[in-house]
């Protein structure tokens, strides 16, 4: 290792160098494809998953700083322009307004702002494109001051001079709307198509711009206002878009609603694409696990560790591997002799379904001296729950405490960490899950906005009843012990109780306790959400995060009485109800 470096950062890809995202952004042919396209693409994923980092590392700076270390010509024909950093994005004058329409007005005001801002800034930062822009500068002062009717500083170049007057103006209108009467209203407001329309017209009349693109990338939509959701949304309705296209980056929960400002709806397939981020994640062979090994692999050369595979790195404990071969050898035993004519899927299934739920139900039956042991790149993957930014977390501690236990001196050039103890894998784990669980119980309104202390407690009862399932179907279900996520049935006989449990599980969605996926219903084939909860709440339970391919279908009435009165949720096999103790009084506490 050339340095100190801990190759596992997981902060939020805004808060990273542009030469960190070069480093960490493995590419997407599917995702690079749509957001390099003319459509109007919206990328939807909870927090985590990759939508800011897919959006920086098609942003045009990014894309030119690559394309310099790589020694290749700049590419014109997309512009990303990724707007998040615009400190005018956000503001909040709106609210001092009495009248729907103004408020409409301003929020389309600042937002056009940021817009420009971002446009300016991402041009102003490529050496190139200031080269070319200063030879063609009185021209284009000259076009804007009158297409705009502006009058710009030149003592600056185009480009900041223009990133001068946005700011310039935000600061007028937030002096007009504070001022004390409050009757004023800011008379020059600006809307997209007098102002950023012709600002992109005017930089396409630029040589090396003629033929461009621009990929207009708006970050956290979710944390947009009522008016700029509807803005931004007529703005999508726009039928021409040759020059420009929006690439929208939101959470699954939150999304923003299609409506437009003029009342209006878009619609997807017509007016957009939607892609979803998250990647199933169920197996070796699924694209998250393919996705999660390309990750550890490249920040692994980071540290000059290169060829190794993320299996080799973390690896599993050996008395695990062990004992899960000896609970599936004695599993194909048994179903040999219970399909004695059985076919090789016959038995591997069996083997599938209940080799590891013998292990991790004969460690639960004999309580906390033999707690599993969690450990492996295939266990940190399930803990996951399908999202690198949980992926890296973990990773990022164990690498940290494998570093510290080593007793190096940081300025040390010649660390040499070549993989990271099943023991210390299992002490992260084990660590960050019993976090994740001081969270839950120390109530969630402390991290989530609009979260009651009733909401929080109802939470924590639901956690704690959907762990106690989880666990007795481990213990004792016939055919899916290993099922660890859930969809709820009577959306239409109970449509108020079941409502009143989606908005519950809103709140653990936003915390990163929950996450849902889609997939086509097995009774009727249409689509069906299903929930997981994180995966990381498993192993300090002593329970198996890897999970099956199944789906528990729970009763809205069954989970509203689990969170609102602490009731177990019934639990059957075969008409078999099985008794259930409380989460906290097992043999792990």
């Amino acid at each position: 290792m050339k340095n100190y470096i801990n190759p596992f950062k997981s902060e939020r890809a805004n808060a990273l160098s542009e030469e960190e995202v070069l480093d960490f952004y493995i590419e997407d042919n599917t995702y690079a494809r749509f957001i390099r396209s003319k459509r109007n693409i919206f990328l939807v994923g909870e927090r985590g998953c990759g939508k800011t980092m897919a959006l920086r590392y098609n942003s045009f700076e990014i894309r030119c700083k690559e394309a310099k270390l790589k020694e290749k010509e700049i590419d014109f024909s997309t512009i990303g322009i990724h707007v998040s950093k615009s400190p005018i994005l956000h503001k909040q004058e709106y609210l001092l307004l009495n009248n729907d329409f103004r408020k409409s007005v301003i929020c389309e005001h600042y937002l056009v702002l940021s817009i420009m801002w971002e446009i300016a800034n991402s041009l102003s930062n490529v050496t190139e494109v200031q080269k070319i822009a200063q030879q063609e500068s009185d021209k284009l002062f000259q076009d804007i001051e009158y297409i705009l009717g502006i009058e710009l500083r030149r003592e600056y170049d185009f480009f900041t001079s223009v990133k001068n007057f946005t700011s310039h103006e935000a600061n007028l209108t937030q002096k007009k709307i504070n001022e004390y009467d409050g009757g004023e209203f800011y008379d020059n407001t600006m809307s997209f198509s007098s102002t950023i329309i012709p600002f992109i017209e005017l930089i396409k009349s630029i040589s090396v711009f003629k033929d461009s693109h621009f990929l207009l990338m708006i970050d956290d939509a979710q944390t947009m206002n009522e008016y700029q959701i509807k803005t931004l949304n007529s703005w999508i309705a726009y039928r021409d878009h040759a020059n420009f296209s929006f690439k929208v980056a939101t959470t699954k929960v939150d999304r923003p609603k299609f409506i437009t400002s003029t009342g209006g709806t878009i619609l997807e397939g017509h007016d957009f694409t939607s892609i979803d981020m998250e990647k199933p994640f169920q197996n070796l062979d699924s694209e998250f696990y393919k996705l999660a090994k390309q990750i550890v692999k490249k920040r692994l050369e980071l540290i000059d560790l290169n060829d190794i595979e993320a299996e080799y790195f973390f690896p599993e404990n050996p008395e695990f591997t062990k004992n899960i071969k000896e609970c599936e050898d004695a599993l194909r035993k048994e179903a040999e002799t219970k399909y004695p004519n059985g076919s090789a899927k016959q038995i591997n299934d069996h083997i599938y379904k209940y080799a590891r739920a013998k292990y991790y139900r004969d460690r639960l039956e004999k309580g906390k001296a033999n707690m599993p042991p969690y450990s492996g790149f295939k266990m940190i993957v399930a803990i996951s729950t399908g999202i690198i930014r949980n992926l890296l977390e973990p990773c990022f501690y164990m690498f940290e405490l494998a570093f510290s236990n080593k007793n190096i001196d940081i300025k040390d050039k010649n660390i040499d960490i070549k993989e990271i103890s099943f023991t210390i894998q299992n002490q992260i784990i084990i660590d960050k899950s019993k976090e994740l669980w001081k969270d839950i119980e120390d109530g969630l309104d402390r991290i989530v906005e609009n979260c009651s202390s009733e909401q929080a407690k109802q939470l924590r009862q639901l956690f704690n009843n959907l762990m106690i399932l989880f666990r007795n179907r481990l213990k004792s279900h016939k055919s899916e012990p290993r099922a660890i996520t859930f969809t709820i049935s009577q959306k239409t006989t109970h449509e108020q109780i079941y409502y009143k449990v989606i908005n519950l599980l809103d709140i653990a969605r936003k915390s990163r306790f929950l996450y849902t996926r889609t997939s086509r219903s097995k009774d009727d084939g249409l689509l069906e959400t299903y929930y997981i909860p994180n995966r990381l709440l498993f192993p300090s339970l002593g329970l198996d995060p890897d999970g099956q391919y199944a789906r528990v279908s729970l009763k809205a009435t069954d989970l509203l009485n689990a969170a609102e009165k602490n009731t177990p949720i019934p639990y059957g096999d075969d008409n078999e109800i099985i008794m259930q103790k409380n989460l906290f009084d097992n043999d792990y506490e």
